[in-house]
């Protein structure tokens, strides 16, 4: 199974970089010729899986590191969000509510919704936290080279 990396890149763990991450975002899964509603969604899941490690793992911190890679392979796109803050647990995976008109847990189930695979990816050599998010490709995608 070969892995194409598609991007490496990382942002401060600032709010106002939130656009730029939604603009990469949205021109790999443009290439990856995703639809427009399934781009616009996995855009927003991103985009709230950030804003939690700025709010929540960072505290609002503004000195935090953002790194997103993204890579595909034959069936999926892989993101995978690193960062440096302390351990989260898996627990914050989980929905609070079953009431979206509560708070809590609301972005959570957007991502499980959007996404194929939601999880935490925990590793011995990795200081921090990679949350990865995976995608099936849509069909004229899988096996092409971009």
């Amino acid at each position: 199974m070969k892995n194409d990396n598609l991007l490496v890149k990382s942002w401060t763990s600032c709010p106002h970089e939130l656009a730029d991450i939604r603009q990469n975002v949205k021109a790999v899964c443009t290439r990856l010729r995703f639809t427009e509603k399934d781009t616009n969604e996995i855009v927003l899941a991103i985009d709230e899986a950030c804003t939690n490690i700025i709010r929540y793992a960072y505290k609002d911190c503004r000195d935090g590191n953002i790194r997103l890679e993204i890579v595909k392979n034959n069936q999926q796109v892989i993101f995978r969000l690193h960062d440096h803050a302390k351990h989260v647990s898996k627990d914050c995976l989980e929905q609070k509510n079953n009431d979206p008109l509560k708070p809590g847990g609301l972005g959570v189930m957007l991502m499980q919704q959007v996404m194929n695979s939601v999880k935490f990816v925990h590793t011995s050599q990795c200081k921090g936290n990679i949350l990865e998010l995976k995608k099936d490709l849509p069909q004229e995608s899988q096996g092409n080279e971009l």
